[in-house]
């Protein structure tokens, strides 16, 4: 009796477990950023609009529900090496941000690369490395740190063209993220920045130098034209001063002529009182008469 229960107990266990595993892959949940398709073997169920957020009934063990986001996704393409139109070697970094509209869910699912969403962004590269080569193909090595921006906008167009052109996919945004220069590249650059750093310190040197002369040749010159003035000014003090004794010794000479006493008088004025001397005869002699001859 008790085996008969355990049996039937084991039954209804096992009927129980192959439900829930039956009612298990009979329905599946497509969240709000994804969308999905359901097939059937080797064909697809769903042949016209994706299903979208909810629930959703497939045949169990016989269909397959395929996912495939389509909220925005950033893929980000690093160090790919692309060619000036100088033959230079420039690695750069992209970062692409775009969303699969309903009208290529379809498309991308099942008619490109292989079937569900597992090479959805190894196939969208080659067609942005492309474009990326294009672009950059158009600009000198020297002008792209200038052209930056336009070469982004440039870039941006371009792969969002082929994208949606090639896919359905649109291109939300597009960012030139890095640029790396070859290390040849670099070293000439900075040789010519160390050149024209030099050069212009050469030139500031000459200019300092002109300077510092023409510095001294004001200095010169206005010595020069102290000394000028200074010895005008001597000749001129000179001049005076002989004018000025002239006129002295005139009015001395006219007093004199009008006046014979004057004579003595000057004499006297001017004194400085020692007796001047001259020898002749038996000695010393006054040459100054103080004695008074009208008296």
């Amino acid at each position: 009796m008790f085996q008969g229960i355990s049996n039937r107990a084991v039954s209804i266990a096992a009927i129980v477990i192959l439900a829930v595993i039956v009612l298990s892959s009979s329905f599946f949940v497509v969240p709000p950023s994804e969308m999905a398709a359901v097939r059937w073997l080797g064909g697809t169920v769903t042949t016209k609009q994706p299903l979208g957020t909810g629930l959703h009934f497939k045949l169990p063990f016989l269909e397959t529900a395929d996912y495939l986001q389509t909220s925005q996704s950033t893929y980000t393409l690093p160090d790919l090496s692309v060619y000036t139109n100088d033959n230079q070697a420039v690695d750069i970094s992209i970062s692409v941000i775009y969303q699969i509209p309903s009208t290529a869910v379809m498309h991308l699912l099942y008619d490109v690369g292989k079937t569900g969403n597992t090479d959805i962004e190894s196939t969208i590269v080659p067609v942005i490395r492309d474009r990326a080569l294009a672009v950059f193909a158009k600009y000198n090595t020297l002008n792209v740190s200038d052209s930056r921006a336009q070469i982004t906008e440039q870039m941006r167009k371009e792969v969002g063209m082929a994208l949606q052109r090639l896919f359905g996919i649109n291109v939300v945004d597009l960012q030139l993220t890095g640029i790396k220069y070859s290390p040849v590249f670099s070293a000439s650059v900075e040789q010519a920045v160390k050149a024209k750093a030099e050069a212009v310190q050469a030139q500031n040197t000459v200019l300092q130098k002109k300077y510092e002369g023409e510095q001294k040749t004001v200095t010169a010159a206005a010595e020069a034209q102290a000394k000028i003035e200074s010895a005008k000014g001597i000749a001129e003090s000179t001049i005076l001063e002989a004018d000025a004794q002239a006129k002295a010794i005139q009015v001395v000479g006219q007093a004199m002529q009008a006046n014979p006493l004057y004579t003595k008088f000057y004499a006297i004025q001017h004194w400085n009182g020692v007796l001047p001397q001259y020898v002749g005869g038996n000695g010393a002699v006054p040459f100054v008469d103080i004695s008074d001859k009208n008296r």
